[in-house]
């Protein structure tokens, strides 16, 4: 927890390539990149980053613009990552994914939230501008995405780690997929059961499955288009 709340820290890469090779001049300053590897001790199926611009292995793909001069890229990568790490879509990947391995194959088959659907009006904004500053305060907690956090027009310092404030900004984000996806509070119940290590590691910390209490209170509060408000569970 320490090293995640310093924001100078970084992880040391195990293998080093020469910065200057023609692949990675077509390398953008940051990416999303989703982990290849789906093991049944995981909390979660789909796992997925921002990630600074840097040379990756076979087992962290990453999801790219067609274009890499694309200048919608910075406005809807935030919006595909918080889709892709939301409990819902997680719920249908592990119907698909029958091994370690999560293939290309099976990603594109994932059922991903229509881009019109994040245009709808969410408070004094809309849907995608919601998610974009959550994805924005869970993201930026380093240096090296600062290119990141600059292209979504923020100039300010990396967000302090703050594991109660992520918990109840992810709890946002999912209770929100939850709804794009057309699921009620019944709905989301019957998923987050689905979840027994997420459950267990709650129980462990907190003597009940928070995460899940989290969800449907916000679900709560964002149907009476409540978008401020943390909840005190």
């Amino acid at each position: 927890i320490d090293e995640k709340k310093n924001p100078a820290w970084s992880v040391t890469p195990q293998f080093w390539i020469e910065k200057d090779i023609e692949k990675l001049s077509k390398v953008r300053n940051w990416t999303i990149a989703f982990r290849d590897i789906a093991r049944a001790t995981d909390s979660r199926t789909i796992i997925s980053s921002i990630i600074p611009g840097c040379a990756a292995g076979n087992k962290l793909p990453l999801l790219l613009s067609k274009d890499m001069d694309d200048q919608h890229y910075p406005k809807y990568a935030p919006l595909l990552l918080a889709n892709l790490n939301s409990f819902c879509l997680d719920f249908c990947a592990r119907s698909k994914v029958q091994s370690t391995s999560v293939n290309w194959y099976l990603v594109e088959q994932l059922p991903l939230i229509a881009p019109p659907r994040f245009e709808t009006k969410l408070g004094n904004g809309t849907v995608a501008d919601f998610i974009r500053s959550e994805v924005l305060h869970l993201s930026y907690t380093a240096h090296d995405l600062q290119a990141f956090a600059r292209d979504l027009g923020y100039e300010g310092e990396p967000f302090v780690w703050n594991p109660e404030d992520r918990r109840h900004r992810m709890a946002r984000l999912d209770a929100l997929f939850f709804q794009l996806y057309g699921l009620n509070r019944d709905d989301a119940a019957y998923v987050m059961d689905t979840f027994p290590i997420v459950k267990a590691d709650d129980e462990k910390q907190f003597g009940r499955y928070r995460t899940k209490e989290l969800i449907l209170g916000y679900m709560n509060a964002l149907a009476a288009g409540d978008i401020d408000s943390v909840l005190a569970i």
